[in-house]
């Protein structure tokens, strides 16, 4: 993330009006970053889904270090390479490889669960995340689809699924991310509703289908 004082330099880079509004959105995007977000959708899952608590804590656990931190250090190195414009990937072309990358992760680690045994609330988590990414995939082909407001979306529809609070929670908290992503110009309105709105079909639709529904 840019520095407070090279944020105006930034704003003007990206078409958008540099100011405290454009420094806060950046702050809320690297607040709700899909990383984060994909822990607290594991961990929702994995408490709120699975019967004994200290269960769901440890195969919540087994998830995030085979579905997410692989992809994690796979962005950040990549980063470091210079393969990316910048840590939002906000050339479209260039997130091909991290969709790619996502999918297959998903898919080897959707196995390894399925071998394992896991929970099917966890396993759903991980079908309908392979789903979502694959999706995304083919749609960032030809247009630039929102993956941080797919990520609220899939995190705030899982919340939903077990707790109500909790899901309004995180809906409101979708709705500030998508002001923050069209504020700092990386998205459109539609693009953000556009990943919101994919996020939620693939949750509800994979977590119907495992009769969790």
């Amino acid at each position: 993330m840019a520095r407070p004082n090279n944020f105006t330099a930034e704003a003007l880079s990206r078409g958008a009006v540099p100011g405290w509004g454009y420094a806060l959105a950046r702050t809320i995007s690297q607040m709700l970053h899909p990383i984060i977000l994909s822990l607290v959708s594991v961990f929702i899952v994995g408490l709120f889904g699975v019967e004994q608590t200290q269960t769901g804590l440890l195969w919540s656990l087994l998830c995030a270090s085979i579905q997410i931190v692989p992809g994690a250090i796979f962005f950040a190195i990549r980063l470091k390479q210079g393969a990316y414009s910048d840590d939002d990937v906000s050339v479209r072309s260039q997130r091909n490889e991290l969709y790619l990358f996502g999918v297959i992760n998903l898919t080897v680690g959707l196995a390894m669960l399925w071998l394992l045994r896991a929970p099917a609330p966890l396993i759903a988590l991980i079908a309908s995340a392979a789903l979502l990414g694959l999706l995304s995939w083919g749609i960032n082909l030809y247009w630039k689809i929102s993956i941080h407001a797919a990520t609220m979306g899939s995190t705030a529809t899982l919340a939903t699924i077990y707790s109500k609070p909790l899901g309004l929670s995180l809906w409101l908290c979708a709705l500030i991310l998508g002001w923050a992503r069209v504020r700092t110009r990386n998205h459109t309105p539609m693009q953000v509703v556009a990943g919101l709105a994919l996020a939620a079909v693939c949750v509800a639709g994979t977590f119907l289908v495992f009769g969790l529904l």
